[in-house]
């Protein structure tokens, strides 16, 4: 993207996108399904749905250009849970071990407060990597999404 980081026109683009997003209807079917399934499943169905790649494929118009950042609540959470792209282009932990762990996430939520606590916990250090950007959001209940850009993608 080539227009001014700061123009108004370019905010509104992002946030009409951000809204495409959220009123797609794979996009809410994901979040409707993630809410339905079983406390026991709901961090492994949220990986399995809510993560960029997967929506992607679902037909969900996700800007190559943001970053998604789909969080999930819960009362009983230490914080919201994050299942979309990675802090600074990391991959994401709760869908890693998602992945390579089905369930694991889920059990230790119930067993392990403090690992599981540590281990979906994340150190927000992209306030140094972004020196301005803009970001829209939307959600409901129990989901928020989110996509913006940085001056470093202007």
């Amino acid at each position: 993207m080539t227009e001014a980081p700061y123009d108004a026109a370019r905010l509104r683009d992002a946030t009409q996108q951000t809204i495409d997003m959220l009123s797609h209807p794979a996009f809410v079917e994901a979040m409707q399904a993630v809410r339905k399934a079983p406390a026991d499943k709901r961090l492994l169905e949220g990986s399995k749905r809510l993560n960029p790649k997967t929506l992607r494929e679902r037909g969900v118009p996700l800007p190559d250009y943001m970053r998604i950042s789909s969080r999930y609540f819960e009362e009983g959470l230490p914080h919201p849970i994050n299942f979309g792209d990675g802090e600074g282009g990391r991959p994401n932990i709760v869908n890693g071990l998602n992945e390579a762990a089905p369930g694991l996430l889920d059990r230790l939520r119930e067993t392990n407060q403090p690992l599981f606590k540590e281990l979906v916990s994340c150190e927000d250090d992209e306030a140094e990597l972004l020196r301005w950007g803009g970001c829209a959001c939307g959600g409901g209940l129990t989901f928020c999404a989110g996509g913006g850009f940085s001056t470093l993608e202007a």
